[in-house]
């Protein structure tokens, strides 16, 4: 009865270590698999921050550093009025930040 139970647990981790050793290669299958599926990232707008008479172009970067309870509002702009109002630069849509006035 021993010697049987030593063989089912030498079956089992050399069964685990096969598994851990194959594993890697199946990960980067399934990534390269995920990566041919998705669709590419849409592109970004054009970000303005504004304090009411300004609009600054920022980046993305940019953006994630403002405190959020500095933005008073935000205002998205697409499709044609884009164009017209922000030449190419506003072809994928314009996010204007508004902040808070200072008192």
């Amino acid at each position: 009865m021993k010697s049987l139970l030593v063989a089912a647990f030498t079956i089992c981790v050399c069964a685990f270590a096969h598994a851990q050793q194959s594993q890697p290669q199946e990960e980067a299958s399934l990534v390269q698999t995920a990566q041919e599926v998705l669709p590419p990232e849409p592109p970004d707008p054009l970000y303005l921050l504004s304090d009411g008479e300004v609009n600054l172009e920022i980046t993305k970067e940019d953006l994630a550093k403002l405190n959020i309870t500095e933005i008073e509002s935000l205002e998205i702009v697409m499709d044609e009025a884009s164009l017209k109002e922000y030449g190419e630069k506003g072809k994928n849509g314009v996010m204007i930040i508004s902040l808070r006035k200072e008192k």
